[in-house]
């Protein structure tokens, strides 16, 4: 029995290669031709998928919390030092789980309390990423295929990206979607994979890339021949750098041919998302002012010849190895402001019906503490809000939170394992953005392992209205 299990007993000693994100520009080198997008059908639709990556691995048990008596009990006899006080708690109304379970949130979360309570938000259990369905006797003794780089920030940062924990890819699911709906991209035309975070792999498809923009729009020479002189000397100057000719070094002209496109771009993004006024002013925060950027990009939609998008956002700082009451607190109450302020922009636009928004995080952490956190776990909670969604429940498997032999899932040290891949979720996802439901198996091979364990081909969530 794993009586305490550290990451580094539990990676043996392999180094977790840290994911750089750095701030690019509005354009990524073109993607290699010599591959052909997997042979998906995907139907065209005014849809937008928003994934929001809580980087860091998340602290999801003191997120969504059990709240009727015997499972607070169990939850703050596990939890120690770290658990919330039940009377500080803000109660999920009107849920139970098939356990008789009735469930609260962390008190910075109120706008997601009531975005639950009004049914356009739901929590997704226990979910991870996973190659295969897995019990704690397999674990144990290593007969069970987990992902690759378990508890490692690099490893299942990526894996929630690719939904392909068994290999270590470079492209992502929402970039497979844009191999197949933008094929035939023209230079001019902006790419339907949004960043707000930089270079990404979840946008990275075989031949697409994504476009990378910031909270204050994309990046790119101002023109107008108004500003000053000093920018009118600066744009003749750009003007004649692309309007040259360099036959002759291949390099110099790729290049130009990039940073032409680059400018084509960045003029007609922000010719058409100028346009758009927000019906609410969104807070200071980095987080809300990028999801302010989101909702004019998504109204924006038609002008920019864009039906479908995805969007891609990161928010740093969920490593909470030390002080985690403190720090918790306050970046939920950033998390939860933000979705808030999104949800009420979309629905005063018209647009709430044709977005969903999802979390994620590396990974759960340990459901004991380090003293004054938690270390890195395995499976954890998420949340998916929108019109479309079958709001006010908490779907998958809520797991018990006791620990050791008390709990089929402890593995040691209070890491829980999941019960739902995130290819569960990923499927429901990607069939409400359009991709029929015969071509999941080739989007997320892994779902084949888990075939069997319900009537369906694979398991499936209660999670979209029809």
């Amino acid at each position: 029995m794993l009586k305490n299990l550290t990451r580094r007993k539990f990676v043996q000693g392999s180094m977790a290669a840290g994911l750089a994100a750095t701030a690019a520009p509005s354009f990524s080198l073109p993607k290699p031709q010599g591959q052909i997008p997997p042979p998906l059908n995907i139907d065209q639709r005014k849809r937008a998928l928003v994934c929001i990556m809580l980087d860091g691995g998340n602290d999801s048990y003191n997120m969504l919390v059990p709240r009727s008596q015997a499972h607070y009990q169990e939850y703050s006899k596990t939890r120690g030092n770290l658990a919330l006080a039940k009377d500080q708690l803000l109660p999920l109304n009107g849920f139970k789980d098939g356990e008789g379970r009735e469930f609260a949130l962390h008190p910075s979360m109120s706008e997601v309390a009531e975005l639950f309570d009004q049914e356009k938000l739901s929590f997704v259990a226990n979910i991870a990423p996973l190659i295969e369905p897995t019990n704690k006797q397999a674990f144990l003794n290593r007969s069970a295929r987990v992902p690759l780089g378990l508890l490692s920030h690099a490893d299942q940062f990526k894996h929630w990206q690719t939904s392909r924990p068994d290999l270590r890819v470079q492209q992502g699911w929402f970039g497979y979607f844009a191999d197949v709906l933008q094929a035939n991209k023209k230079a001019d035309q902006i790419p339907m994979n949004i960043s707000l975070a930089g270079s990404n792999i979840m946008q990275n498809g075989r031949r697409s890339t994504h476009y990378s923009i910031t909270g204050s729009g994309s990046v790119g020479l101002v023109v107008n021949e108004e500003e000053s002189a000093l920018n009118r000397a600066i744009l003749r100057s750009f003007e004649t750098v692309l309007n040259t000719s360099y036959s002759g070094d291949p390099f110099k002209q790729t290049y130009l041919s990039i940073t032409r496109e680059a400018q084509l771009q960045h003029q007609k993004f922000s010719d058409a998302v100028e346009k758009v006024s927000l019906p609410i002013d969104f807070s200071d925060s980095d987080l809300s002012q990028q999801l302010s950027k989101v909702a004019q990009c998504i109204a924006a939609a038609e002008e920019l010849g864009l039906p479908q998008q995805t969007y891609f956002l990161r928010y740093i700082g969920w490593d909470h190895h030390d002080d985690l009451l403190a720090n918790q607190a306050r970046m939920l109450r950033v998390l939860s402001k933000a979705m808030g302020e999104f949800q009420r922009a979309l629905e005063l636009m018209g647009l709430s019906e044709q977005v969903l928004s999802f979390t994620g995080s590396d990974f759960g952490r340990t459901l004991t503490s380090n003293g004054n956190g938690s270390d890195h776990g395995w499976g954890g909670h998420c949340m998916v809000m929108g019109d479309a969604v079958k709001g006010g429940k908490v779907l998958g498997e809520y797991p018990a939170l006791s620990l050791g032999d008390n709990n089929p899932l402890d593995v040691g040290g209070g890491v829980l394992i999941p019960t739902l891949p995130t290819d569960v979720l990923f499927a429901q996802l990607s069939m409400w953005f359009g991709v029929s439901e015969e071509d999941i198996p080739r989007l997320f091979p892994n779902l084949q392992n888990f075939a069997g364990l319900t009537d369906d081909p694979w398991p499936r969530l209660d999670l979209l209205k029809s």
